[in-house]
């Protein structure tokens, strides 16, 4: 049976590693078991890091529906952490600016710089601000 931390912990060494294809394995039984478990918030948080190492190769078409996925699940369930909110956020921004959405990641930009500003993280609230002041140049 698969430990759905140790599975975590062994994706996120593989994706250090730069072994992303490994990474997925890992993280894709983590979501079968978080799947299993109806234990939903940690099934969206195990599809985006899936959707990170899609986004780090620059695969667009694979990482776009998981972070929809995630960004749906975070939305509609009370007890989502607003981190956890912010860190889907922001790079489906990114994916949305890279794929050349404008208009899309201004809008999820400005999402995510709301949300690490309402928890006091600077460095998210700076990323967001240049990204954002970049696309008002496009």
């Amino acid at each position: 049976m698969v430990v759905v931390a140790e599975a975590l912990s062994l994706g996120r060494q593989a994706r250090k590693e730069k072994n992303l294809s490994a990474a997925r394995e890992h993280y894709s039984a983590a979501a079968r078991v978080c799947r299993e478990e109806n234990d939903e918030l940690a099934y969206a948080h195990t599809i985006r890091h899936i959707a990170d190492t899609y986004l780090e190769e620059a695969n667009l078409d694979e990482a776009k529906p998981l972070y929809e996925e995630a960004l749906e699940i975070y939305r509609s369930n009370l007890n989502t952490k607003l981190l956890d909110l912010a860190n889907t956020v922001r790079p489906y921004a990114l994916l949305n600016e890279i794929a050349g959405g404008f208009d899309r990641a201004r809008e999820f930009w400005q999402e995510a710089r709301n949300l690490y500003g309402s928890l006091r993280i600077e460095a998210g609230v700076e990323e967001c601000e240049s990204r954002l002041e970049k696309l008002r140049q496009v």
